[in-house]
């Protein structure tokens, strides 16, 4: 299980690089849209297991609690709101 959790947390990472090297609206939606499915994967995996909550606990926050402001996940579904509305990023 810990070796499924690591290769999908360097998938999300690889994505979060992918989003910004994107250079039309068609490969920028598809990209926040594997992030959020990925992203929605990550939280399922964790979300029963105290075990693996406490050693993924640093990664988790990053992606899912905010500071100030929204979360990583909250701006990624945002975006895909956005999007949904009419609002291009290109």
């Amino acid at each position: 299980m810990d070796k499924q959790i690591d290769k999908l947390i360097d998938h999300i990472r690889d994505l979060e690089n992918r989003l910004g090297e994107v250079d039309n609206n068609l490969r920028y939606i598809k990209v926040v849209q594997a992030l959020k499915y990925s992203l929605d994967k990550l939280d399922d995996m964790l979300k029963d297991n105290q075990e693996l909550q406490r050693e993924y606990q640093a990664t988790y926050h990053s992606y899912f609690y905010t500071g100030c402001g929204f979360s990583f996940y909250n701006r990624v579904c945002n975006s895909i709101l956005d999007y949904k509305y009419g609002n291009k990023p290109f």
